[in-house]
């Protein structure tokens, strides 16, 4: 068990997906108003051609947010390439240590940056904490809560995390992000490049739906990002993540669904509700495993669902 466990808290991560600045402010504005959510993670992850105002507009929604009384963390991007992205995090590193803000580091050059500032942070998922070891080394540097990797079986949570003097959060809803590249699909599906994108991404709030070629779901393209097909829920699983030690349970934003998602999620939570019950409403009448995948909880392929 985790020394420092609190009350299981319930965070909104950073959005994924493209969307013009003046949706994602009425997002989450909206998520500033819901008693539900604890933490709300505001910043880009995937690509920084979206973030067409820059750090100086998400640093003033940060401060906006604030003002709810919940916990705001900037995130920052997770393959910073050039050298103006990673200005960009050293930014958001200073606004941060300004404003008394966490960041989530996403890369190691953002812990690098975030630890030489003396700026705490949470530990992305993107980081890769597979081993205790690993886990350490962050929490030296300066993390404060650590998230851990999408891939990591249930069985492996205490081994990496169990006794950490650090917070543990845990990827406990929505599209998987699974993989980046240096190059845009989104983009190069419309025959455009990533230089010449023109926001392509911004027409589609939920990422583009990928399909065999006899037609079954593969997987969803987010940019530079591909995205697992159907989202991965733990819904079903609240009790036994949170007796492994973990504090924060972190839903993915999308477009469709997420007043659904964090209402039985939190309903969940605070035994209002079975955790069942909860699936079996989010799931609107289906199949579990027609609507949402769990196969890297248990240890299996990711697109699949393992039943209780």
């Amino acid at each position: 068990m985790n020394d420092i466990a609190r009350p299981l808290r319930l965070g909104v991560g950073p959005l994924l997906f493209g969307w013009p600045e003046r949706d994602i402010r009425d997002l989450y504005l909206e998520l500033a108003e819901k008693r539900e959510v604890d933490i709300l993670y505001l910043g880009e992850v995937v690509c920084s051609k979206r973030s067409i105002s820059g750090v100086t507009w998400q640093v003033e929604l940060a401060r906006e947010l604030a003002a709810s009384g919940k916990e705001i963390v900037l995130s920052t991007l997770a393959m910073p390439t050039a050298a103006h992205e990673l200005q960009a995090i050293r930014d958001v590193a200073i606004a941060a240590k300004e404003h008394d803000l966490l960041i989530e580091a996403n890369d190691m050059a953002a812990v690098a940056i975030a630890s030489e500032m003396g700026v705490d942070f949470v530990a992305g998922p993107h980081l890769n904490i597979y081993s205790r070891g690993a886990l350490d080394c962050l929490c030296r540097h300066g993390a404060k809560r650590a998230v851990l990797p999408l891939e990591l079986p249930a069985r492996d949570i205490t081994a990496v995390a169990g006794d950490a003097q650090v917070q543990i959060e845990y990827f406990a809803h929505g599209k998987l992000p699974l993989t980046f590249s240096a190059r845009c699909y989104t983009a190069r599906a419309e025959g455009l490049s990533k230089r010449d994108c023109r926001h392509v991404c911004f027409l589609n709030p939920d990422g583009v739906e990928m399909r065999t070629l006899d037609g079954g779901g593969f997987s969803t393209i987010n940019g530079i990002q591909i995205m697992s097909q159907m989202p991965f829920t733990a819904l079903d699983h609240i009790a036994e993540i949170a007796g492994f030690g973990v504090d924060v349970l972190r839903i993915s934003p999308q477009a469709s669904g997420l007043d659904d998602v964090i209402r039985l999620f939190r309903a969940a939570m605070d035994g209002v509700m079975a955790a069942s019950d909860a699936l079996h409403a989010l799931s609107k009448g289906r199949e579990p495993g027609d609507a949402f995948c769990n196969g890297y909880y248990h240890g299996r392929q990711g697109r699949l669902w393992v039943g209780k």
